[in-house]
């Protein structure tokens, strides 16, 4: 019998952009533009200026792009976009019992590893579609919100996963 981090593991693995259905392949589309847009929305706000003051100051090599323009290092350009398309609070939600979360979250992290790889935007929306099927699943099999724990629990296996594919 697998374990369930085998069978994880084997779904990041085999995961393609053949296996996105039409529904799921549209959603996808909406959703990037939608956190896009948001991000956008929130890039003067003082929280971001101060964000993007601290990753300038660390550096890096420049792999991976900040919207709205530069480059940095893929974890750091994965936390600034995180906290730009977070930051306005107009995400997507899934709602599981016991527990909400946001899958759009992943997306400054999957942009930043796609990006940091030269993946092509059927791989990045593959990244993108595993994220979510990993967040949404995993808040549906294992809550945390009764435990005294966030939905980021989730949203970080989900952020691996997505850069693993």
């Amino acid at each position: 019998m697998k374990t369930e981090v085998t069978q994880l593991a084997e779904f990041v693995a085999k995961a393609s952009f053949d296996d996105l259905s039409a529904e799921a392949l549209e959603q996808l589309k909406i959703r990037v533009l939608d956190t896009l847009g948001v991000a956008i929305g929130a890039i003067d706000a003082e929280p971001i200026v101060a964000i993007r003051g601290l990753v300038e100051d660390l550096g890096g090599a420049p792999a991976a792009t900040l919207i709205g323009g530069g480059k940095t290092a893929p974890d750091r350009a994965a936390f600034y976009n995180s906290a730009l398309s977070r930051y306005l609070d107009f995400m997507d939600s899934y709602l599981a019992k016991g527990e909400t979360n946001h899958p759009s979250d992943n997306f400054g992290a999957v942009l930043a590893a796609a990006e940091s790889v030269g993946a092509s935007g059927k791989e990045l929306l593959t990244a993108f579609g595993v994220a979510y099927q990993v967040h949404a699943r995993l808040s549906d099999v294992a809550p945390v919100r009764a435990k005294g724990f966030d939905h980021t629990t989730q949203g970080a296996y989900a952020a691996a996963a997505s850069a693993a594919n």
